[in-house]
This record gives C-alpha cells, sequence and structure tokens, in this order.
C-alpha cells in the first residue's frame, strides 16, 4: 500500500490529529503499533524505504494477503437475529459461533426491554452476557466487531478509562506524570511545599495511561501535560500513544519533562530491548530535539535507562528538572 492511500486512510481515520503539527509523530506510532500487532508490515532494515522526514514515515507498508475463505456449511449455520444476520454467511470459527448465540440470546432477550438496553461499563455488560467480565475485551478486537458487523453501541456499552490517580499540589496549570509509582511518590513530595507552575501529579501506571489520559478532562485548570518515563521503547511510547488520544479527546497533547531526561541520560544504561534504526527514530520523535541523538543511541545499542535512576537524593538537590 503506497504511503498516500495511508494518508487518506489516516486523515480518514482521525482527521483531527491528521492536520495537528504533532501529524507526522502520531501517524509514525501509529504505524508502529499496527505492525506491533501484526496487522501491518514496515520496512524496518531497508533505509531507502523511508523518507527523509523526522520521524521517518515509510514510502509503502505491507497487508497481509487475504486468504479467500468459503462461508462456513450449511448444516453448520444457526438462526441469528436481524442484528446478526452477517453471521449467516461470514468465516467464523466454532468459538465465534458460540459467542455469537450468547449474544443473540441478549438480543432477543432485550429487544423489548430499553431499560436492560441503556448502556453501561463494557465488564458489566460483558458479563451480563457471557457470565465473563472480560470476555468483550478480548472479542472487541477480533472478527465479531469487525467493519459491518457487531458494535458498543449495538450492545448498549462503551468502554470507561481506567481512573488516573494523581494528587493535587497546586493553583498552577500543569499536570505531571510519572510513568512509575517510587518515581510519583518521590515527584510528589518533592513538589510539595513549592509546586510552583505544577497543579498536580499523577501516577500513569504504565500502559494504563493511554487509556487513563481521558480522565485529565475531569481535572479542572490542566493546560499543560507534562509526562516522565523511562528511557526504553515501551517507556517513549507510551506517552506518544497517550498523546493521540488526549488530542483526540480535546486535550492537550502529552510533553517530556525535558529536564527530568536530561538528568536521567546523564546516567548509565542498562541491558534493554535492541530496535531497529527506524523504530529508535519513530520513539524518539516524541522527545526534543537535543534529547534525540543521545536517546536513540541508547535504543540502538539495545540498553535502556530506568527513570528509578533519578531517585529522591539527587532530585532533591537539584531544583532545575521542576516543569
Amino acid at each position: 500500500m503506497p504511503r498516500a492511500t495511508v494518508m487518506e486512510a489516516f486523515t480518514a481515520a482521525l482527521p483531527g490529529t491528521a492536520r495537528g503539527e504533532d501529524s507526522r509523530t502520531a501517524l509514525a506510532t501509529l504505524l508502529e503499533e499496527l505492525s506491533d500487532a501484526g496487522t501491518l508490515r514496515l520496512p524496518h532494515g531497508q533505509r531507502k524505504k523511508w523518507d527523509a522526514g523526522h520521524p521517518a514515515l515509510p514510502e509503502q507498508i505491507r497487508l497481509p494477503a487475504a486468504t479467500p475463505r468459503k462461508p462456513a456449511p450449511v448444516t453448520a449455520r444457526r438462526s441469528y437475529r436481524p442484528e446478526l444476520d452477517w453471521g449467516h454467511t461470514a468465516y467464523l470459527t466454532s468459538a465465534h459461533h458460540e459467542d455469537l448465540a450468547l449474544i443473540n440470546r441478549w438480543f432477543r432477550d432485550t429487544s423489548n426491554r430499553p431499560d436492560v438496553r441503556v448502556p453501561i461499563p463494557l465488564r458489566e455488560r460483558s458479563y451480563e452476557i457471557f457470565q465473563d467480565e472480560k470476555r468483550l475485551d478480548g472479542l472487541i478486537s477480533g472478527a465479531l466487531f469487525a467493519p459491518g458487523r457487531l458494535t458498543l453501541e449495538q450492545l448498549g456499552t462503551f468502554r470507561e478509562p481506567p481512573p488516573l490517580a494523581y494528587r493535587l499540589l497546586g493553583d498552577g496549570d500543569t499536570l505531571l506524570v510519572a510513568e512509575n509509582s517510587d518515581t510519583y511518590a518521590t515527584l510528589r513530595d518533592l513538589l510539595t511545599p513549592n509546586p510552583g507552575r505544577t497543579r498536580g501529579v499523577a501516577f500513569g501506571s504504565g500502559r494504563a495511561f493511554e487509556a487513563s489520559i481521558e480522565t485529565v478532562k475531569e481535572i479542572h485548570g490542566i493546560q499543560r501535560i507534562v509526562y516522565y518515563g523511562d528511557l526504553d521503547p515501551e517507556g517513549l511510547s507510551i506517552p506518544a500513544r497517550a498523546s493521540v488520544t488526549a488530542t483526540q479527546c480535546g486535550l492537550p497533547s502529552v510533553e517530556p519533562a525535558s529536564a527530568l531526561y536530561d538528568l536521567l541520560l546523564s546516567h548509565a544504561s542498562t541491558p534493554g530491548q535492541m530496535v531497529s534504526d527506524e523504530r529508535a527514530h519513530t520513539l524518539t520523535a516524541w522527545l526534543p530535539p537535543r534529547l534525540r541523538k543521545r536517546t536513540h543511541e541508547v535504543l540502538l545499542s539495545g540498553r535502556r535507562i530506568a527513570q528509578e535512576a533519578t531517585n529522591r537524593n539527587q532530585l532533591a538537590g537539584d531544583a532545575t528538572w521542576c516543569p
């Protein structure tokens, strides 16, 4: 698929993000996420197939070949309600049909009960249908929820973002988010006496922050969201992905806590995960230019620096890191 087609799909799916000033970084981040999930393949290791921008974008991507499927045999077909009519002809496994049978029963039993179909959170609806509160979590990214099939709206449900743990400290406009719990506690305690511009400190809890960032809308007065995490592939991809979610929700984009990362880069690195040159460029694009080269070198060498390296004693003796 050529890049022009990728850009058209990006603009159609996320028009606000595609027209924003961070659109290139957002697209590169999303492509890497889809690549990690096996949805597409990027030309890693083939420099000529990437443009010269920062972060680099592929000139084309590869999609898995679609293997023609035959509809299920007539003897295996079930009787489904109109909402699930597509289930008669779609290629589905026996496990899919077992799930559809339970959903079909829910549609049948609630067809004349609008009070039951009033939207409730995803895991509550999942328990109601399957007696398994996590079943819908595993289904919504699969075949049953492909375009033209099931939607959360049909099931009267929605994804409730996980709560974000935070402590309000002052009257500023900045929320400082730490990836890990001990660093969160250190930043909270050190900023409490004199928070300056910091309104609150939050515990991102790793990848949970990619979803919990939506709840920042509930914190009055936040104009900046500043993030501090590990210098490794996951620690850099979390804020980049969260930033895409933030802009979709009308929140400010997620900025790096540059002064804290400056201090972190003064520490020795430890063994980590090897990444390609293109992946390293995508990951470091979220950082300010002055930090990219050093971080890129750490990633390419298959090493990492945990944020806990900047411990409480160091930060207590150096006020330059305050947001």
